[in-house]
Formats: structure tokens, C-alpha cells, sequence
């Protein structure tokens, strides 16, 4: 499933759009590297967002097979870690 798409249904963004321009713009990586957004996903991989609220890394745990629920999605994926933004 398309990177895109997966950071969509996830509800880890609001659209494919936003999570297509987070891709291009590296703030989406794919187990730590920069990749085109129809890049592949597959179970066990690890997404790193990066935002004003900080840095934080999720495992897919699972791959959603049809549009989701808020709360259904949350159970697809497992946060790793968390960091606040830093300080200025």
C-alpha cells in the first residue's frame, strides 16, 4: 500500500494530500529514510513525523484494508516514541 495512502487511512493525517506534501517536504520519513510518497509499506515498518508538536514514531502494526474509523486506526499502529519540538 502506498505510503500516501497508509498515513491517510491511518488518520495520521487529514488527507492524502497533506500526507503527500509531507512526504515530498521530509516530514514523513519511512524507517528513518525520505521516500517518494507511492513508496511501499508493509507491517513491522516504522513512520517518523516530524511537526510543531515535535518528532514522533509510530510501528504499523497492521495494514488497513478499508477506510477506518479514528479510533479502529489508532489500534493499526503503535507509537515507539515521542519528542517535543525543541526549545528556541
Amino acid at each position: 500500500m502506498r505510503f500516501d495512502v497508509v498515513l491517510a487511512e491511518l488518520r495520521l493525517f487529514k488527507s492524502r494530500t497533506q500526507a503527500s506534501l509531507a512526504v515530498q517536504d521530509g516530514l514523513a520519513l519511512l524507517n528513518g529514510a525520505v521516500v517518494k510518497p507511492g513508496h511501499g509499506v508493509k507491517p513491522g515498518d516504522r513512520i517518523t513525523l516530524t511537526g510543531p508538536a515535535g518528532t514522533r514514531t509510530c510501528e504499523v502494526l497492521e495494514l488497513p484494508r478499508a477506510s477506518l474509523s479514528r479510533a479502529a486506526a489508532r489500534e493499526l499502529v503503535r507509537e515507539v516514541s515521542r519528542e517535543p519540538p525543541p526549545e528556541r
